[in-house]
């Protein structure tokens, strides 16, 4: 028994091993796609050997032996050059995009994933400018001609931003990447009224993913079926997972998959504030749960401010979010007080019925 639960964990290790590979093939992959982009060789002999001396240094940190270090990185760089000169197709090739806010993070990913993919991109974005790419001063007629038109603005600036796509009268397909749809649902609604290739998205991931494939995409109807269908086309060609919601129900979702998940990462750090102890003494009492949650505490701390808050103030179901919340947490309050443990084991019972698949 002892054998098979240590052989088991060896199992579990492995397959975490080669999630990791695959997504080290992902990003080799966009790279493959940058450096076909820009006519930049496939092999970099001088990054090669910083790979190997970078794993060697890790290896030796671990007490592991460097040999190992070498053999791995000799098989993950033969594997990466094997995913680079490997043939690719351009599904967006000879169309012209617009990304409008292309200097943010996200509008920074879109123009990196259009024209990976053949697009030819320029950015409007009256914030700053992307280096890289041809930043234009004026929609017109860059919009009005695009095959494509992306709004990657802010949150609070998306509206306006829209607002001056629309006047262009984009005879393209047009998207927004809203984490939160209300404050535009009129102005989309109403440009898809009046024949616009209009439609709403919202790629499930961060700046930080090097490509939709096998991450989830939400494509809300407007009321252009044709828009929906390019925009379905676009992202399932890149191997996401894409899934079709009205824009009311987006919101809603979206109040407990982002709202949700911000408001207890935010009340779980909050909370240790409160608590007087220093970060460093619970560090070295930490367990795997407690470790989880600082992490994901720590990178919620390094992101924006205002985006965070207006993902909250935004979305007209947050209200209900938090009334839930409070009302959780006035059971979890008097189940977690009470001597008798029936109420915290009814709760989590309640709640691991719930959490089983369907």
């Amino acid at each position: 028994m002892e054998l098979q639960a240590l052989r088991t964990e060896i199992q579990n290790i492995d397959s975490e091993i080669l999630d990791l590979v695959a997504r080290r093939a992902e990003v080799a992959n966009e790279i493959g796609l940058v450096k076909e982009r820009d006519g930049t060789p496939v092999r970099d002999k001088a990054r090669e050997k910083k790979v190997i001396e970078l794993l060697s240094k890790k290896a030796r940190a671990l007490g592991l032996p460097n040999t190992m270090a070498e053999d791995l990185a000799g098989t993950l760089i033969s594997d990466s050059v094997r995913v680079q000169k490997s043939r690719k197709t351009k599904q967006l090739a000879t169309k012209k995009a617009v990304v409008v806010g292309g200097a943010g993070r996200m509008g920074e990913w879109t123009c990196r994933f259009l024209s990976n993919r053949g697009a030819d991109v320029v950015v409007w974005d009256p914030r700053g400018k992307l280096k890289g790419y041809s930043n234009i001063r004026s929609l017109r007629p860059a919009a009005t001609d695009a095959d494509i038109v992306v709004v990657a603005s802010p949150l609070g600036a998306c509206p306006s931003d829209l607002r001056e796509v629309l006047d262009a009268s984009p005879g393209g397909l047009v998207f927004d990447l809203c984490s939160v749809k209300s404050h535009l649902a009129a102005e989309l609604r109403g440009a898809a009224y009046e024949g616009m290739l209009v439609c709403s998205v919202h790629p499930m991931f961060g700046p930080g993913a090097p490509s939709p494939e096998g991450r989830n995409v939400l494509i809300c109807d407007c009321g252009s079926e044709q828009a929906v269908d390019l925009a379905y086309v676009m992202f399932s060609g890149a191997g996401a997972h894409v899934s079709m919601l009205s824009l009311e129900r987006h919101d809603e979702l979206m109040a407990y998959v982002l709202g949700l998940s911000h408001l207890c990462v935010l009340l779980f750090a909050e909370t240790l504030g409160e608590s007087g102890i220093g970060l460093s003494e619970f560090s070295r009492a930490q367990g795997p749960s407690f470790d989880r949650l600082v992490h994901m505490a720590r990178e919620l701390s390094n992101e924006s401010r205002r985006v965070y808050h207006d993902i909250q103030a935004l979305n007209p179901n947050t209200r209900d979010v938090i009334s839930a919340m409070e009302k959780a947490l006035k059971n979890l309050k008097g189940a977690s007080l009470d001597s008798d443990p029936e109420k915290f084991r009814a709760i989590m019972d309640s709640g691991k019925k719930y959490l089983e698949v369907d």
